[in-house]
C-alpha cells in the first residue's frame, strides 16, 4: 500500500485489490490529511485574501468583489471541468489533486506580488481552482463511504479542518500586526499547504471518471428538471444561499473599512470572522453529523437556514462588538451543519452512479450565487447600508425555509 508521509513526501507502491472496508478506512485515513490542509487554505480565502487587498493594497470594489468571487467562481466552472475530466478516464484521485496543485502555485507567485492586479489575479486563479475539485470529491466520498455513515466519516476530517482554520487565522492575524508585509510569507505557507492537500487527495482510493453522456458541459443541468424534488430543494437552496454568501466579504469590509466607523485590527477581523465561527463550528460538527445521518434532511436543512438568519441579522444591526461576536458564533453553528449538509446532501437525492453529477449541478448552482452575490452585495451596500442588507438577508432566508415545508414529506423518503 501507498504510504502518506506528510513531512518528506514519499510514495511507496499504489493501492490495489483492497476490501470494501479498506478502501473506507484508506479514503478516511487521507481525507484527515485533506481536511488538514484545507484549514490552513480555508483561513485564508475567509480572512488574509480580502484583508490585504484591502489594507495593503486598498483595493477597489471591484476587484475585492472578484476576490471574494474567487472559490464561487471555481464553483461554477467546476462543471466544465468535470464534463471534459470524464473524456481522460483518469482516476477521480487525480482531478481532485490537478487543481490543488494549480492553487499551490498561484498562492506562491501572488504571495510576492508587489502590484494589486498581479496579487488579485493569481489569488483568484488560486481559490477558483480551490473550488473547482469539489464534484470529484464528493464523488469519491459517494463510492467509498457506507451511506449510513457519511456524515459521520466526513465529519471528523471537517472538524479538523476548521480546527485548524481557526488556529491559523489566529496565528496569522498576530503575524499581521507585527508586519502587514508579512503576508508574503504567510501565502507561501499558503501555497505548500495546497501542494500537500493535492498529495493527500491524489492518494484516495478512486474509480476512473465515468464517460459523460453530454457533449454540452452543462449537460447535467437536466437534472434540475428531470428530478422535480431535487431541483425544488436547489430552488430553495439559491435563495437561501444567494442571501448568505453576498454578505461574506461584507462582513468583512463592514468590520475593516473606515466607512461603517468600526475599522478593527487584524486580530479583530480575524476573531470575528475565523477564529469565533470556526471555534463554534468545530464543537457543533459532530452533533450535526449525528443528525444528518439520523434526520428527515428537509427538516435539517430548515432549522439551519434559520440559524443563519439570526447569525446575518445580528452581525449587521449593530456597531457592537459583542452582538457582532454573537452573530459570528450563531453563524458558525450553523455553518457547523451547513457544511455537512451542502457536501453531503446529493447522496440522499442522487440515483447510484449520478452523485458526481448531481453535486456539479449543486456546486455550479453555488458557484452563481457566489460569484454575483458579492459584486450585487457591495452596489446594493451602497444603496441601503450593511444594516438593511442583513435586514433583507434575513427575511430571504426565511423565505426560502417556508417553501421547503412542502418538501418534508419527501425528505422523510431520503432518510439514511
Amino acid at each position: 500500500m501507498k504510504v502518506f508521509d506528510p513531512m518528506s513526501v514519499k510514495f511507496k507502491n499504489a493501492h490495489s485489490n483492497l476490501t470494501t472496508d479498506e478502501i473506507t478506512q484508506k479514503t478516511y485515513k487521507y481525507d484527515l490529511w485533506r481536511g488538514g490542509f484545507e484549514g490552513v487554505l480555508s483561513s485564508g480565502s475567509q480572512t488574509f485574501c480580502l484583508f490585504i487587498a484591502i489594507r495593503y493594497f486598498n483595493a477597489e470594489e471591484i476587484t475585492k468583489a472578484l476576490i471574494a468571487a474567487a472559490p464561487f467562481m471555481g464553483m461554477f466552472l467546476s462543471m466544465v471541468l468535470l464534463h471534459y475530466a470524464s473524456a481522460t478516464r483518469w482516476k477521480k484521485s487525480t482531478w481532485g489533486a490537478l487543481p490543488s496543485m494549480v492553487t499551490g502555485v498561484c498562492l506562491i507567485i501572488g504571495a510576492w506580488a508587489t502590484s494589486l492586479y498581479i496579487y488579485a489575479t493569481f489569488i483568484i486563479i488560486a481559490y477558483i481552482c480551490r473550488s473547482a475539485l469539489l464534484p470529484f470529491i464528493t464523488d469519491i466520498y459517494g463510492d467509498n463511504y457506507p451511506p449510513e455513515r457519511r456524515g459521520a466519516f466526513f465529519s471528523k476530517p471537517l472538524l479538523l479542518s476548521v480546527g485548524i482554520a481557526a488556529l491559523s487565522g489566529y496565528i496569522g492575524s498576530f503575524i499581521l500586526e507585527i508586519d502587514i508585509k508579512h503576508y508574503s510569507k504567510i501565502f507561501t505557507f499558503l501555497g505548500f499547504c495546497a501542494f500537500l492537500k493535492a498529495i493527500a487527495i491524489y492518494n484516495m482510493p478512486s474509480k476512473k471518471m465515468a464517460q459523460s453522456p453530454h457533449e454540452n458541459p452543462f449537460g447535467n443541468m437536466k437534472y434540475v428538471l428531470k428530478d422535480p424534488s431535487f431541483g425544488y430543494v436547489l430552488l430553495t437552496w439559491f435563495i437561501m444561499g444567494f442571501a448568505n454568501l453576498w454578505t461574506v466579504p461584507l462582513r468583512v469590509d463592514y468590520i475593516t473599512s473606515p466607512e461603517w466607523g468600526i475599522q478593527g485590527s487584524a486580530v479583530f477581523v480575524a476573531m470575528i470572522i475565523t477564529v469565533i465561527p470556526e471555534t463554534l463550528r468545530a464543537l457543533f460538527i459532530p452533533f450535526w453529523a449525528r443528525l444528518f445521518d439520523r434526520m428527515n434532511f428537509v427538516i435539517l436543512r430548515m432549522i439551519l437556514n434559520l440559524m443563519f438568519g439570526a447569525g446575518v441579522l445580528l452581525f449587521f444591526i449593530t456597531s457592537n462588538p459583542w452582538v457582532i461576536g454573537a452573530g459570528s458564533a450563531l453563524i458558525g453553528i450553523a455553518f457547523a451543519g451547513g457544511s455537512i449538509a451542502w457536501n453531503l446532501w446529493v447522496t440522499k437525492y442522487a440515483p447510484p452512479g449520478k452523485t458526481g453529477a448531481y453535486m456539479s449541478v449543486h456546486v455550479s448552482l453555488t458557484g452563481i450565487r457566489g460569484t454575483l452575490g458579492p459584486i450585487i452585495g457591495y452596489w446594493a451596500v451602497g444603496l441601503i447600508g450593511a444594516r438593511s442588507i442583513g435586514m433583507v438577508s434575513c427575511a430571504m432566508m426565511l423565505i426560502a425555509t417556508l417553501m421547503l415545508v412542502p418538501e418534508i414529506k419527501h425528505g422523510m423518503r431520503k432518510m439514511g
